[in-house]
C-alpha cells in the first residue's frame, strides 16, 4: 500500500506541475531552501556536540546545506537553471530501475513483464528527451516533467497491478 501511495503522490505532483509550472517551481525552490537551512542549522548543533571526524563531517555537511539553502532563497534563478537537469537524471534513473524491475518480474514468473519493460523504456526515453532539451524554458520543462510524473506514476501503478505474482 505504501508503494502505491508514492505512485499516487507522483501523479498528484505531476498534475500540479502541469497546471502551475512557474508557481510550482518558485514555491518548491523556496521550500527546499528553508529545509536546507533547517538541516544545516541542525547539522551545526550536532557538529558542535560531536567529536573528531564526526564533528568535521557533520559541520562540513551543515555548511554545504546552509550555503545551498541561501542560494535557493536568494538566487532561485540558479536553481531554476539546474532543476531540469536534475529532474532529467532522476527520471532516467527511475526508468533504468524500472527496466531492472521488469526483468525481475520476468524471473519471478510474471506473465505481463514485457508491458512493464516497454513502459520502463518509455520512461528512459523521456528522461533522455529532458536531458537533451535543457535550453528550453524552465516552465515548459516543468510542465513536461509534470506530464512525465503523471505518466510514471500511472505506469508504475499498472506494472504493480499486472505483475502481482
Amino acid at each position: 500500500m505504501r508503494n502505491i501511495m508514492w505512485d499516487i503522490l507522483m501523479i498528484v505532483i505531476g498534475v500540479v506541475l502541469i497546471m502551475f509550472p512557474g508557481t510550482a517551481m518558485d514555491v518548491s525552490i523556496k521550500v527546499i531552501g528553508v529545509l536546507l537551512l533547517v538541516a544545516g542549522a541542525t547539522g551545526v548543533i550536532l557538529g558542535i556536540k560531536g567529536q573528531g571526524a564526526y564533528q568535521i563531517y557533520t559541520m562540513s555537511g551543515a555548511v554545504v546545506s546552509i550555503v545551498a539553502g541561501v542560494v535557493c532563497l536568494l538566487q532561485p534563478g540558479i536553481i531554476k537553471s539546474i532543476l531540469p537537469l536534475v529532474m532529467g537524471i532522476v527520471i532516467l534513473a527511475t526508468g533504468i530501475l524500472n527496466i531492472v524491475n521488469a526483468f525481475a518480474a520476468k524471473r519471478a514468473g510474471a506473465s505481463k513483464w514485457l508491458i512493464s519493460l516497454l513502459l520502463a523504456i518509455v520512461t528512459v526515453i523521456m528522461g533522455i528527451v529532458i536531458l537533451l532539451n535543457l535550453n528550453g524554458t524552465a516552465d515548459l520543462l516543468v510542465s513536461i516533467i509534470g506530464f512525465i510524473f503523471v505518466y510514471n506514476g500511472v505506469s508504475m501503478l499498472i506494472m504493480k497491478i499486472l505483475n502481482r505474482v
